[in-house]
């Protein structure tokens, strides 16, 4: 082993201004500072309230809490305890998942629930499979390369350091890699198992090149945080913390510079005074009570169908339409990914759960290529769904009964791979909100999407490069399920209020004081997971504010 590779494993590469690894107990997985956590007076004017303990939220209230802001986070979902809440069990795990109503709709409608939405302190990377690939430098001028989509109003190169910073804090483990901006990660890959192996195999048969990783999971002990067991259970939240999310990435050391965390507490308005435009605090609800939060400033960071839905249910006779909305752009253009997966079977065993699901990983059809017959791309990456994901997968091909039976009792020869296609933003892909209430009296969601003609055709290529990867690894027979992943987009940054609901800033053109930093801010998506850049946009953001306040 030399220098370089022993540097990168293990505690060696620690991030600064980040004590979150170190404040983790050495052998319990809970949080160990919240007896010591801050509790302001509901009366008291803090700083800035933060709507939604997930990837934005507790990353940039980490950031600020460190430069001294006074900071309420509301999170509708509880506190998890990894020891108490998490289990080695799909069906036992279902209560990670955002099962609320929502209403959805539109030509090509999406299914609600555990594959793109996340409650509780953690959010949605409680439960996400741990794949952390960074945006391509491509990604943020979509309309210039490509004339589709919408340009972003910053760059790459405006997040790089901020990717940087973020990969050493997760940390992320991965080979070289040769995409996008080409880089190393901090930490060195993970071992592949069979499943992976065989799709690597037949990819380079296909003259497609593979990558290991990238995935925010320990590769050797880092500050608390074991070595990955590869129990096999990210998507029910790990319980050895030793994959990344932001309940123990970042909230231990908000916790220790004053950041309060308020579970349990469903936001239902942001309060506005309308002589100044200015927001004075979130209203929510606790225990069946409504209480407010007076606040210098407040971010919403509630993800692509929340944030929209809580702007647009806070009227008031400034904005009779939604606050930040006069020009009827909150809850357009959300985006979701095509994320067609196909099986398969091999006449050994190969045993997929006994790794990350994400294992190994390709970018090279990332970008353009007019020779495809539609604009922008997809990457592709290992998947190792459960047995009761297996069962999804194989009753999509329309097995029942017996037929059902055999393929389950076969499930150890299966291996499966996936894409993420990158889906064009459409103005009529949004969120309103319906006539129907939740338990609170607040209108639900209706998301509304339709699939445009190059999304059909991306879609179409990619699952065919998934057929000739299998073809090339000798696959004995094959299963193909249609799903989608991932939801950005909603409350998109932009130029100018005609073309968007916050700024470069990511302050709401018409409420100065309003922030929204989570998914929702993407003008377009990418064909990469949008965890890591959520993050790195929070990071940024409180850069920003240290430097000029609200």
């Amino acid at each position: 082993m030399t220098l370089t590779t022993l540097f990168r494993k293990g505690a060696f590469a620690m991030p600064e201004e980040n004590d979150s690894p170190w404040l983790l107990h050495p052998h319990k997985r809970g949080l160990q500072n919240l007896d010591r956590m801050r509790r302001y007076g509901k009366q008291d004017a803090v700083d800035l309230v933060v709507v939604g303990a997930g990837a934005g939220g507790v990353t940039l209230a980490q950031r600020l809490a460190r430069a001294g802001w006074r900071i309420v986070i509301l999170e509708t979902g509880p506190f998890w305890d990894p020891d108490r809440d998490w289990v080695s069990d799909e069906k036992g795990s279902g209560h990670l998942y955002w099962t609320d109503t929502r209403v959805i709709g539109g030509n090509d409608p999406i299914e609600m629930g555990k594959n793109n939405s996340g409650v509780g302190v953690g959010g949605s990377m409680t439960h996400f499979a741990g794949y952390t690939p960074r945006f391509h430098p491509s990604d943020f001028e979509v309309r210039t390369r490509d004339g589709v989509g919408a340009d972003w109003p910053i760059s790459y190169w405006d997040l790089k350091d901020s990717f940087e910073r973020l990969e050493r804090e997760l940390p992320v483990a991965g080979q070289d890699w040769p995409w996008g901006d080409p880089h190393t990660y901090p930490h060195s890959a993970h071992p592949i198992a069979g499943a992976a192996s065989v799709a690597w195999e037949g990819a380079l048969k296909q003259g497609i090149e593979m990558r290991v990783g990238p995935v925010s999971i320990t590769n050797g002990k880092f500050g608390n945080r074991p070595h990955c067991i590869y129990r096999g259970f990210c998507l029910q939240g790990c319980k050895v913390n030793a994959k990344a999310s932001p309940l123990i990435t970042h909230l231990p050391d908000a916790i220790a510079h004053g950041v309060e965390v308020r579970a349990d507490s469903m936001a239902v308005r942001v309060e506005v005074d309308d002589a100044t435009s200015r927001c004075t605090g979130v209203t929510y609800v606790r225990d069946g009570r409504e209480e407010h939060q007076r606040a210098d400033a407040v971010a919403v960071c509630g993800y692509a169908i929340e944030t929209p839905r809580l702007l647009l249910n806070s009227t008031s006779p400034r904005f009779p339409n939604g606050l930040a909305n006069t020009n009827d752009h909150v809850g357009r253009y959300v985006m979701v990914q095509g994320a067609t997966q196909v099986a398969a079977r091999f006449p050994y065993e190969l045993r997929m759960y006994k790794a990350p699901p994400p294992e190994v990983s390709s970018e090279q059809f990332y970008e353009t290529d007019e020779a495809r017959g539609f604009v922008r791309g997809f990457s592709i990456q290992t998947i190792s769904p459960l047995p009761i994901g297996w069962a999804e997968h194989v009753t999509a091909e329309g097995h029942w009964g017996q037929s059902l039976r055999e393929y389950m009792r076969d499930y150890n020869h299966w291996s499966v791979l996936g894409v993420l296609c990158e889906l064009l933003p459409q103005a009529e892909n949004r969120v309103t909100v319906a006539g129907e209430t939740d338990a609170n009296g607040t209108p639900v969601a209706t998301f509304s999407h339709s699939l445009c003609e190059n999304d059909k055709a991306n879609i179409e290529y990619a699952t065919k490069v998934l057929e000739e990867i299998w073809d090339g690894a000798g696959a004995q027979e094959t299963l193909k399920i249609d799903r989608y992943a991932h939801l950005v987009g909603g409350c998109r940054m932009g130029f100018s209020a005609d073309d968007s609901v916050v700024d470069s800033s990511h302050r709401a053109w018409e409420v100065p004081n309003l922030l929204v930093c989570d998914g929702s801010v993407f003008p377009t998506q990418g064909a990469a997971n949008p965890a890591l850049a959520i993050m790195a946009l929070a990071d940024r953001l409180a850069g920003l504010l240290r430097r000029k306040r609200l």
